[in-house]
């Protein structure tokens, strides 16, 4: 039998609407599973149809065979746990998890997006690590060493480091999350910052744009500090952040001293 070839046209269309190869049972016991995440200490059938959208009937089908292969565990009273094997598949991730395959692409998007210097700070006891960084093309620019010590003082860094370290901070900060700075350890350097969030929606580090103040100023950047915050924002959740750990972020400057005062 002669087989007709395919038309141009149908191509095309194949490849603009690419066949949903996804298994529906995979993404309903993904769904099931992730519920658990951030979840109160009862936790039961209830709360599952509510997180998932799934009837409870089918929710409970798919929670046999997580506790029977150990993922989920049924308490006394009715409710759910995650299980050992939840725990296992956890502590796999830690030890193969690597910070850079995450935060350095986004670094360098910042630099190809503004053409300004970044770097990711994490506390290291009372100091501030510079733990990535990615430098401007351009010729004239300012520049911090990955792996460089420096103390916790008013930098944008520093504020955001100090602030969002602490519980239930971020939901305080009243939707503001960008920290800028102008000349505190470099006369001639200006830095905007925001918190980057991680697993239990514990604070990361710091993540900053910096140049020269000649050309680049923080305060007057409104649309640079909004894509700063949508970066973060993305990257708290490949880092296992959940979406409600920023409160009605916007990109009004956060100011720490005046956040402080405010909230005492």
């Amino acid at each position: 039998m002669k087989m007709l070839n395919e038309s141009p046209k149908s191509k095309l269309k194949d490849q603009e609407n690419p066949p949903d190869r996804t298994v529906l049972g995979a993404e309903r016991s993904l769904a099931i599973l992730a519920a658990f995440i951030d979840a109160p200490e009862r936790f039961g059938l209830s709360e599952l149809e509510e997180r998932t959208g799934l009837f409870k009937s089918v929710i409970h089908r798919y929670l046999m065979s997580f506790i029977k292969q150990g993922f989920v565990i049924q308490r006394a009273d009715s409710s759910y746990q995650l299980g050992p094997k939840a725990y296992q598949l956890g502590k796999a991730f830690e030890a193969r998890f690597d910070y850079a395959d995450f935060i350095m692409p986004t670094l360098e998007k910042l630099v190809k997006e503004t053409g300004e210097s970044t770097a990711f700070y994490i506390s290291q006891q009372d100091q501030r690590l510079c733990l990535y960084a990615a430098e401007s093309p351009e010729s004239v620019k300012a520049t911090v060493k990955a792996g460089s010590l420096f103390a916790l003082d008013q930098t944008s860094a520093s504020q955001v480091l100090r602030f969002f370290s602490v519980p239930g901070n971020a939901a305080r900060s009243g939707g503001r999350y960008v920290a800028i700075s102008v000349g505190i350890n470099n006369a001639h350097s200006s830095s905007m910052s925001t918190p980057v969030f991680g697993a239990g929606d514990r604070l990361v580090g710091a993540m900053t744009i910096f140049g020269l103040s000649l050309r680049f100023d923080p305060a007057a950047s409104a649309v640079l500090r909004g894509k700063l915050l949508e970066l973060a924002q993305e990257l708290s959740a490949r880092l296992g952040a959940s979406p409600r750990v920023y409160v009605n972020p916007g990109s009004e400057v956060f100011d720490e001293a005046a956040t402080l005062q405010a909230m005492s």
